[in-house]
């Protein structure tokens, strides 16, 4: 049956709510968690913002660069070994945060828990995901991801309280311990990486007849995927959008802190997660009816006003408001990237294009924290934020000259080998020069051999049977 047999429950829902335990883990302990951790840099290392800011652009750097390598894991090793291994990785960059002295060792810290966070996180999650769920597709990474937003709300205001009230130095090995706990008993137990291998199809539907064979996951090569005009205009959108996004995020709470007070961070904290689990719960029931790339121009619309306010704010009403409205977008925005990206491309090398498009989109992500640090160094954060508003606008320029997601067929021939994917109704694009595409090889020319039967029948080296013993009279020339 497609659902689980002890309980009449598609086991897919299951594993979709230990990917919502270990999204709440990974961003209320890494994620929203950055600026906190950029913050006690700052107070207890004696780090610049700038500096520290670098630091945060590590770790998104190299969470980019493990999520490629993720995805590439992820279809050659079970899911939950790939995660395991990740939430020890990230253990130990958490840990070893309160014993960062100098900018060397900060780096090789932040490197070490991004490659944890990667290997934890959205790439592995929207991986399993999307194994698992194809009509439900939008709904159930939703409601994973906002496990991301519930983290927020949690858990990254009681690390915000406890480092503040003591130290990094003291906390960051408790939290390393935290991690574990709550990250190893959900991917042990609860996570399991697709549905064929325990006899089960996507969305709970009923198995195949007995012996037919599993129908093969469709989709777009990754070479063709990555080639398209599509996949290189979202990878830049993405790119732009999230320098704003994330340079926004990070710095949101030591801006709040210094303008007005801690309480106030810590409270915006909360509405920015709070506010994005109920917009990506709306924003995945919506995007079943209405078209992906409509709702991403909104919400970069909606993140451009939230980031703008944010910029003008100095006071605690103006500032909440601001954190209201980027959280109506952030949370989305982040769940679009790999919504858009599995709806053009399908499922058959989904990790390997999303993991692709987390590491182009780590250049945003590593990008905007630094950018701020530097700029307010430099001006204020008035100025870093106003510039990061600009930032949200031209992404949106970007997504719409990439258009409507192209859609893409396989074509079997009668030998039964598939030739390369066709876009439909369009010739496929891509940065391959024209007199540089492999042209479709001839079917192969048979060989036909004509015998004369005649000649055939009255030769002695091939005896015609005659099994009764009749005699065959021979043809005369009368």
């Amino acid at each position: 049956m497609g659902n689980d047999s002890s309980s009449g429950i598609f086991r897919g829902w299951v594993v979709l709510a230990g990917l919502f335990i270990t999204m709440t883990v990974t961003s209320g302990l890494g994620f929203y968690a950055q600026g906190v951790f950029l913050d006690a840099l700052v107070a207890e290392q004696g780090f610049s913002v700038g500096v520290a800011g670098a630091g945060t652009g590590v770790f998104f750097a190299a969470s980019g660069i493990a999520g490629y390598y993720a995805g590439r894991l992820l279809a050659l090793f079970d899911a939950r070994l790939v995660m395991t291994v990740g939430s020890l990785i990230g253990a130990t960059g958490m840990a070893l945060l309160g014993q960062v002295r100098n900018e060397v060792q900060m780096v090789f810290v932040m490197i070490i828990f991004g490659t944890g966070f990667a290997l934890t996180s959205l790439v592995p999650s929207s991986a399993i995901v999307t194994r698992w769920f194809v009509r439900k597709r939008s709904v159930a990474l939703s409601i994973a991801s906002s496990g991301l937003s519930l983290g927020g709300i949690t858990l990254s205001p009681v690390v915000a309280t406890v480092v503040d009230a003591d130290s990094m130095i003291y906390w960051a090995p408790r939290l390393a311990v935290a991690f574990l706990i709550g990250m190893l008993p959900a991917v042990l137990f609860l996570i399991r990486g697709a549905p064929e291998p325990m006899g089960l199809r996507p969305d709970g539907d009923p198995p195949l007849a007995s012996g037919a064979p599993p129908s093969p996951p469709g989709g777009v090569d990754f070479k063709t995927a990555v080639r398209s005009r599509y996949f290189i205009l979202i990878s830049v959108t993405f790119i732009i959008c999230m320098t704003a996004q994330v340079g926004a995020i990070q710095h949101t709470f030591k801006m709040t802190k210094d303008q007005i007070d801690i309480d106030t961070a810590r409270t915006v904290l909360m509405v920015l997660s709070g506010t994005s689990v109920i917009a990506r719960i709306l924003g995945g029931i919506a995007a079943l009816k209405v078209s992906l790339t409509r709702l991403t121009v909104a919400l970069l619309a909606v993140q451009s006003v939230g980031i703008g306010i944010l910029a003008l704010a100095d006071t605690k009403p103006l500032v909440i408001v601001g954190a209201i409205v980027l959280g109506l977008s952030m949370g989305n925005l982040l769940m679009f990237h790999p919504l858009l990206l599995a709806d053009a491309f399908g499922v058959k090398d989904y990790p390997r294009i999303f993991g692709m498009g987390s590491l182009l989109m780590v250049l945003g992500v590593g990008t905007g924290p630094f950018l701020v640090g530097v700029v307010r160094d430099l001006a204020s954060y008035r100025t870093a934020f106003a510039i990061m508003t600009v930032f949200a606008m031209v992404a949106i320029l970007f997504l719409l000259a990439a258009g409507k997601p192209p859609h893409y067929e396989v074509v079997e021939v009668d030998n039964g080998v598939p030739v390369q994917p066709l876009k439909q109704h369009q010739s496929v694009m891509t940065l391959t020069p024209p007199h540089q595409i492999p042209s479709t090889p001839p079917p192969p020319r048979r060989r036909i051999a004509v015998v004369d039967r005649g000649l055939v029948m009255g030769s002695d080296e091939f005896p015609v049977p005659n099994p009764i013993g009749r005699e065959i009279p021979q043809k005369t020339p009368e």
